[in-house]
């Protein structure tokens, strides 16, 4: 066993085949020359979490567990992150790994081979009795268990373009020309019985318009120019007499001396110093720290927020995602150097952050970081010849396409609409903790889910088992007629769960899977559980596209070094058998209480930085 799996998330075929149509991607195009491509037949919902999960696994979401970005318990329709359930232990509240199915870097493993998965999705919290080396990618949370918001510090307060998700920090002259300071905000401590904020100092002193030096505590001192990233940076917040948190960051002065802004991404975990489980076995993790570190752990690193908000450009969004790729070439051509055996992945992502940003407006941006990555594999391709792996199976594939977003769908609005769902009276706003459950038929929580309001299955249930299948195919019918603004329908595909999964985890999934056309999606207040009083708006964001539609718009891609005739229409079903030679089992059953409820509010607060949400 030997293969190297390079996953280039969202990488789209259509583009691609046009580029190659071009003579524009040298490297990728030799693989269709040796019948070794393939449009690749991806999960249903094309969500990354899923799609990446039921690659590593070959089981769709019915055999693994994740089916949306949000899940929902029927018991009491509260919600919780799919990536980063929680559960009770004796020091709190902590994460539970995503899904428990055994993956194709499992497998290898149990069988003698080595195996190392970099910036996989829903690998967090690392799993510490497992040998797999693991440096998690998606899901993967901040120093405070959040997916990931930044800070804007400004003199002045904001009154135009005030951000909804950004933090916002006072920024304050210190009565020295040109010289001002603010606190940065860490992690909450215990003190007693009581809990309280850490927080560091820092000051910024300019020497120009431009320049200026930045000192965070006592040991961080950076020379920052407006519009540049600093490096990525190291520093701790003291949380007892003993124990300090270490964080990483970096910040960007996004305004001069006159009417300075100064922009912190999240605060993110240290993998040396977590307060959970970050990845496995620690000396890989430190060893890869020490020799092609530092680098951004959060797995969300590419800002789409701040560039969504307008607190960063264009350029410097750019720039960031220019480093992030950069760096985990670095980490990848050092394992390559070491690997012997066995499996070596990595998923590249940030193509996927770009397109969601750039590619209805800016095609020129897309097309320059679709051949960006065919020099990716060039380089990547001579390190392989000159390691001597020239016999080892390549993969290189991804998880979907992409496709315009042009309008956002409020389905719990459509429903309310079409009299299959209520709310309370005099409810002060339209949601699913005000909803009339005495007179609700189906309720939608996540980007492609929707739920009966089962009875015996939901905790205020109505519709009986003899009532489920004409509602759900009136819902489907009505659905699949439904025509938006542009006079195309709105959904082009709905499958039943029994459709669309198979497996022990099924019968958690929802009811129906919604596929919706290319050029709509459902908002990020579907996904909560929530709606406005438009049916459907335009989408007038930065965040532009996506792939959260019916699956069979946004198709993958695969590229093998080996003949693909023995898979002619390749899905995430064949890879286990390309890799090691057989398919896995899917995981054992759920039990019901698996999980701990947060509040509504926490979790939503968690999904913030998640840029669908």
């Amino acid at each position: 066993m030997k293969t190297i799996i390079i996953g280039l998330d969202a990488f789209d075929p259509k583009f691609f085949e046009q580029l190659h149509s071009q003579g524009k991607t040298p490297h990728l195009s030799k693989y269709i020359q040796s019948n070794g491509y393939s449009r690749f037949k991806i999960s249903n919902p094309p969500q990354s979490e899923v799609s990446w999960t039921s690659i590593a696994t070959g089981q769709n979401p019915g055999g693994h567990g994740l089916f949306d970005f949000v899940h929902r318990n029927p018991k009491n329709y509260g919600i919780h992150v799919s990536l980063l359930p929680t559960k009770k232990s004796l020091v709190g509240l902590q994460f539970a790994p995503p899904h428990q199915a055994q993956t194709i870097f499992d497998y290898a493993v149990d069988h003698g081979y080595p195996a190392t998965s970099l910036w996989w999705p829903a690998t967090f919290p690392a799993r510490l009795t497992s040998p797999v080396q693991t440096i998690p990618g998606l899901g993967t949370p901040d120093i405070t268990g959040k997916l990931g918001l930044g800070t804007l510090y400004s003199v002045d307060e904001l009154t135009e373009r005030v951000p909804q998700k950004t933090q916002l920090e006072r920024l304050s002259p210190t009565g020295q020309n040109g010289k001002f300071a603010g606190i940065l905000r860490g992690p909450i401590r215990k003190k007693g019985n009581k809990t309280e904020e850490t927080h560091l100092e820092f000051t910024l002193e300019f020497s120009d318009e431009k320049t200026a030096k930045f000192s965070l505590g006592n040991k961080v001192v950076l020379n920052l120019q407006v519009g540049e990233w600093s490096p990525v940076f190291e520093t701790g917040f003291k949380m007892s007499m003993l124990i300090s948190l270490k964080t990483v960051t970096r910040v960007i002065l996004t305004q001069g001396k006159k009417n300075p802004q100064l922009y912190f991404l999240p605060l993110q975990i240290h993998p040396l110093s977590s307060a959970w489980p970050y990845g496995s076995p620690r000396n890989f993790i430190k060893n890869t720290w020490d020799q092609a570190g530092p680098f951004l752990t959060l797995g969300w690193p590419q800002d789409t927020t701040g560039l969504d908000e307008g607190i960063i450009n264009d350029h410097q969004f750019l720039q960031l995602c220019d480093s992030i790729l950069e760096t985990r070439e670095k980490v990848f051509t050092s394992q390559l150097q070491r690997f012997q055996k066995g499996i070596l992945g990595i998923v590249f992502d940030t193509l996927d952050r770009v397109q969601h940003m750039f590619w209805r407006d800016r095609p020129e941006i897309i097309e320059s970081w679709y051949l960006k990555l065919d020099a990716l594999i060039g380089r990547i391709e001579q390190q392989i010849r000159a390691s001597n792996h020239e016999d080892a199976q390549i993969l290189i594939l991804s998880d979907h396409g992409f496709a315009n977003f042009d309008y956002k769908v409020n389905l719990n609005k459509w429903l309310f609409d079409e009299k299959f769902l209520s709310i309370q009276q005099h409810a002060a706003t339209p949601g699913l903790d005000h909803a009339d459950w005495t007179n609700t038929q189906a309720y939608a929580v996540g980007l492609n889910s929707l739920y009966l309001n089962k009875s015996g299955r939901e905790g205020q249930g109505i519709v009986t088992p003899n009532e489920q299948q004409a509602v759900m195919e009136k819902i489907t019918n009505q659905l699949l007629s439904w025509k938006g603004p542009d006079g195309k329908n709105v959904v082009s595909a709905v499958l039943t769960n029994q459709e669309a999964f198979e497996g022990p985890f099924s019968r958690l999934g929802p009811d129906l899977v919604i596929g919706y056309a290319p050029g709509y999606r459902a908002s990020a207040d579907t996904g909560i559980g929530k709606w406005n009083n438009e049916v459907i708006e335009t989408n007038l964001d930065h965040w532009n596209a996506d792939h959260c539609i019916d699956p069979e718009a946004v198709q993958g891609v695969l590229f093998r070094n080996r003949d693909l005739s023995k898979f002619p229409n390749p899905s995430y079903k064949d890879i286990p058998p390309m890799v090691v030679g057989t398919d896995l089992e899917p995981a054992k059953p759920p039990k019901d209480d698996d999980f701990t409820d947060e509040e509504r509010e926490a979790v939503e607060e968690r999904l913030k930085g998640l840029g669908y949400l």
